[in-house]
């Protein structure tokens, strides 16, 4: 936890985008979420995507670490949440917003119910050891049938050290393979990020439904 509080305290966060994510943009569409469904967003950070998921007709339950980030997303968007305390966790509430500031892998069963979930940055900032415990809340955390979207960032993992740390395809395929219907909707060459000085950098965008 320490690590994230000072990269929040010390503003060094290169995970969050000014703008939307062009890939969510594209396939949330082609999911199949259900119209003004409960969306989960883990480790969301102030994302400015869970304001177009919003716009949409949403509901969005964020999951978050650190409470800057958290005081962070509703500042800049001018909302004064309604904040309460629920075991190890504080729900911060406000119109079609509403994030847990805690532990996300340490959160209740059954906390949240979900019917879809996004994850863009979130599985990659975790190493492989925490993977497991990740995809086992998402199954705690939604619905029989609730369906995700994830986009992936992926390289020779030996060529830098994680965050973000590297998923690949397979790794996809292995941690989803109990319990989740997989399908890869696009993979994309990421030439615009070569800066990093790494030889390969892809992201893929995944459909996941959980059985």
């Amino acid at each position: 936890m320490a690590f994230w509080q000072h990269r929040w305290a010390t503003e060094h966060i290169g995970w969050h985008r000014a703008v939307h994510n062009d890939q969510m943009v594209e396939h949330w569409p082609s999911i199949g979420a259900p119209e003004g469904c409960e969306v989960l967003v883990p480790l969301c950070g102030k994302s400015l995507d869970m304001h177009w998921l919003a716009e949409r007709g949403h509901a969005v339950v964020g999951l978050e670490l650190v409470e800057q980030g958290v005081k962070a997303f509703f500042d800049e968007a001018g909302l004064s949440p309604e904040r309460t305390e629920h075991a190890d966790h504080v729900r911060h509430s406000s119109g079609p917003f509403t994030l847990l500031q805690g532990d996300a892998l340490g959160l209740a069963p059954g906390t949240v119910q979900a019917d879809a979930w996004y994850d863009r940055a979130a599985m990659i900032a975790l190493p492989d050891t925490m993977r497991e415990a990740y995809v086992e809340q998402l199954r705690q955390q939604t619905k029989s049938g609730a369906v995700g979207l994830l986009i992936t960032f992926a390289y020779p993992q030996e060529e830098m050290d994680g965050p973000p740390f590297a998923l690949h395809d397979e790794d996809v395929q292995r941690f989803f393979a109990e319990g989740f219907d997989v399908e890869c909707l696009e993979r994309l060459v990421l030439d615009d990020e070569r800066e990093r000085g790494l030889s390969s950098i892809t992201s893929s965008v995944f459909k996941l439904t959980r059985t």
